[in-house]
């Protein structure tokens, strides 16, 4: 049998517990699980996507690199006319 319950002015706050699930993000682990994944559902496009990647890849970078010799070459141009006259 418990004793009775006297409310009181000065209560003692009991202590609180800290329950916190961690967390973690593998982002490598996630990678292959999603891999797996289409794999067993019968879509594999990861060889697809090895084929194109680096390909649009180098194509951007070709076309910024002309981009770059076309505006060195205009600048060049630019201040041999200034230095010209």
């Amino acid at each position: 049998m418990q004793a009775p319950k006297i409310p009181g002015f000065f209560k003692t706050a009991k202590h609180r517990r800290f329950d916190f699930k961690t967390r973690y993000y593998d982002e490598q682990k996630e990678n292959l699980d999603q891999r797996v994944k289409n794999a067993e559902n019968g879509r594999s496009n990861i060889r697809f996507n090895n084929h194109w990647g680096p390909a649009k890849r180098v194509s951007a970078n070709k076309t910024a690199n002309r981009m770059v010799f076309i505006i060195f070459i205009g600048l060049c141009a630019l201040s041999y006319l200034i230095l010209k006259f």
